[in-house]
């Protein structure tokens, strides 16, 4: 559950917790009070029963009936005490003279009771109340001021529909207390409950406002108020790349504005100048600091003319004037812009791509401007993983064949075997491993494509028996125990003409354990299969290897063939050294990158025996090159 989310639902949680805490709460106070009513209502069939007793008593003239009477009086007394218990703290009798006086008839008491006709002051306009209207009233006396009585229950005794007397039944505080307190452990649990609710619902609160402020440190960059890196990813993670255009905005030499003020002066100047991009952009449209004074700015497809908006930006930052601490000055800038075609998924791909543009921008002078190109864009295209994925997954994989020729002859003894992905709009649109080797090294798909790439090699071995083929692999393929298992099946698979194949090593790594991989290569020298170091000349580590590793062929590396242009006679003393070298070693020696007739023809006067490069052969399918061949030979010509 998204982190967000889960503070909300937390919250949510706890506040419904304590929605159910005040419910019961609630619930507990409303079963106290339904405990009391149930009580008076026990109370008022009780008062009903007394008072139809002493009417059947007295025969519906109490008053003077009990005038008359005396033993009766003292009878009823004895019978009313009878009638108390421990919720009645007094059951009595009064009746109400023609001057409104209200007077004992009766007194259960079983101590001090009232005498006959002793005068009673009723402290509440309730005992009138049903004098008049002959309905029973309660009467809270705590709320009155009497001691020791939690109600009064005033029951009027009616006869021939006239009020003859009050029955009155006083409810004692401590059984009103007895009520109340009825439920207070549970109202205790609730209280406490409660207290905890709240008080984690405020620890909540608290902890959530630390982290808003930390989420909006980790979101927002400081000194600008742009967003920053952290920002980047959350946002695309939410909305998708190929629904904006991207700006890449670099100022230039800030550091010697820091050296000739100062860092506080620098940082002016930085938010003044996010501050004129801010004006420029829509509100819609997102600013991330990802460097020092380099931004990226993310604006929407339909906002508004990109390209227009990117020169606009770039003239207003390089023509403005920036006023700080009464200096002037002026702030050049680079900019590199992008149109993100659709199905693009990494916005790490769009930086990468903007960073080498503006890298590009800023070795050619800075203050300056660029657009990447549909090159650029295939670049994005073609380095994207799911691509890559889908292509090797579809086996739109292809070998290209470069012929190695030797030159006394020239006769082609070789071909190098050169993968290609295969675009997916244009069959014959060839997709270079620059664009995806290093994506899938190491991972699941770099087995995949080796695969293929042997299928293929091994295919054409036996179409065309007459051939040999050489086959790049990386130094850490030969660690790799996927992969050796992989070549090993397919050596054992074709063993009979596993002699034709050349694997050609690629050196980007330094060997760590030299006995492990001459023991590899001895392996693979079983089958007949021949080794060749590749871009030999490129560092001293090659010369290492020779030592350790049983080599059949140098390939020598490009850039000190190129050398033959720029430095001849030095770069010919080099390469007769390793001539020299391999005749002793006795291992075949290759000259790669013949891109020329002028290196081609120096190359061949230094006795070099193979070659190979655009100028004697360009990578291309295999019956492309035995074609031509054969015509060559039955016309007779030589290349």
């Amino acid at each position: 559950m998204n982190g967000a989310y889960f503070d909300k639902f937390v919250i949510f949680l706890i506040m419904l917790l304590i929605a159910f805490a005040f419910f019961l709460h609630t619930s507990t106070e409303m079963s106290t009070q339904k405990l009391k009513n149930e009580e008076i209502q026990k109370s008022e069939q009780y008062a009903s029963k007394i008072a139809q007793l002493i009417q059947r008593r007295t025969q519906g003239d109490i008053e003077s009936v009990l005038t008359r009477n005396p033993q009766l009086r003292v009878h009823l007394n004895e019978s009313l005490q009878a009638f108390l218990t421990k919720q009645y703290q007094y059951i009595f009798v009064l009746d109400k003279n023609r001057k409104g006086t209200y007077r004992f008839l009766l007194d259960g008491s079983e101590e001090k009771a009232e005498e006959y006709k002793t005068i009673f002051f009723p402290k509440s306009e309730l005992f009138n109340q049903v004098y008049k209207t002959q309905k029973m009233q309660i009467v809270h006396q705590s709320e009155e001021g009497v001691e020791h009585i939690w109600l009064s229950l005033v029951y009027p005794m009616v006869s021939d529909g006239k009020t003859e007397a009050l029955l009155v039944l006083d409810l004692s505080e401590a059984y009103g207390n007895y009520l109340n307190n009825f439920n207070s452990p549970l109202m205790r649990v609730i209280w406490m409950m409660q207290a905890f609710l709240l008080a984690s619902l405020l620890v909540l609160i608290f902890l959530a406002y630390r982290y808003y402020r930390l989420r909006h440190n980790l979101l927002v960059d400081k000194l600008t108020s742009t967003h920053t890196k952290v920002f980047l990813d959350e946002f695309f993670h939410r909305y998708k790349v190929e629904d904006f255009n991207a700006i890449l905005i670099d100022m230039d030499n800030f550091k010697a504005v820091n050296k000739k003020f100062s860092c506080e002066f620098g940082d002016i100047l930085i938010k003044e100048f996010t501050g004129v991009i801010k004006n420029l952009i829509s509100e819609k449209s997102k600013i991330i600091r990802t460097g020092g004074t380099e931004f990226l700015i993310i604006l929407p497809k339909d906002d508004t003319d990109f390209k227009m908006l990117a020169e606009t930006l770039f003239q207003t930052l390089k023509e403005k004037k920036y006023l700080i601490q009464n200096e002037v000055i002026s702030q050049t800038v680079s900019l590199s812009a992008v149109d993100i075609p659709l199905t693009t998924t990494s916005i790490r791909d769009i930086q990468r791509l903007l960073d080498e543009k503006l890298l590009e921008i800023k070795s050619k002078g800075k203050n300056n401007f660029a657009f990447l190109g549909l090159n650029h864009l295939n670049d994005i295209k073609y380095e994207n993983i799911n691509y890559i994925k889908e292509a090797l997954e579809e086996e739109r994989l292809i070998c290209l064949y470069q012929p190695i020729y030797e030159l006394k002859t020239k006769e082609i003894v070789k071909f190098e075997a050169l993968v290609r992905l295969v675009d997916k709009e244009d069959s014959e649109k060839f997709i270079s491993p620059y664009h995806f080797m290093d994506r899938i090294k190491g991972t699941s798909q770099y087995i995949k494509m080796s695969k293929l790439v042997l299928q293929d090699v091994f295919k054409t071995l036996q179409r065309y028996p007459d051939i040999e083929v050489s086959v790049n692999i990386d130094l850490n393929d030969l660690e790799n125990e996927d992969m050796m298992k992989l070549i090993s099946e397919n050596l054992y698979e074709h063993s009979d003409i596993a002699n034709r194949v050349t694997f050609e090593i690629l050196e980007d790594n330094e060997v760590k354990d030299y006995k492990k991989v001459q023991h590899i290569i001895q392996q693979l020298k079983t089958y007949g299969s021949k080794v060749a170091l590749d871009d030999f000349g490129s560092g001293y580590t090659n010369y290492i290897y020779l030592i350790g590793l049983d080599i059949d062929v140098l390939k020598i590396d490009g850039s000190l063939i190129r050398e033959l242009q720029t430095s001849p006679e030095r770069a010919k003393l080099v390469l007769k050294s390793i001539q020299s070298l391999a005749i002793e070693l006795n291992v075949e020696l290759v000259a790669e990158f013949i891109s020329d007739e002028y290196i081609y023809s120096l190359v061949k006067d230094l006795g070099i025996k193979y070659a190979q490069g655009y100028y004697l052969g360009e990578p291309k399918r295999i019956e492309t090159h035995i074609n031509a061949e054969k015509n060559l030979k039955r016309f007779g010509y030589n290349n």
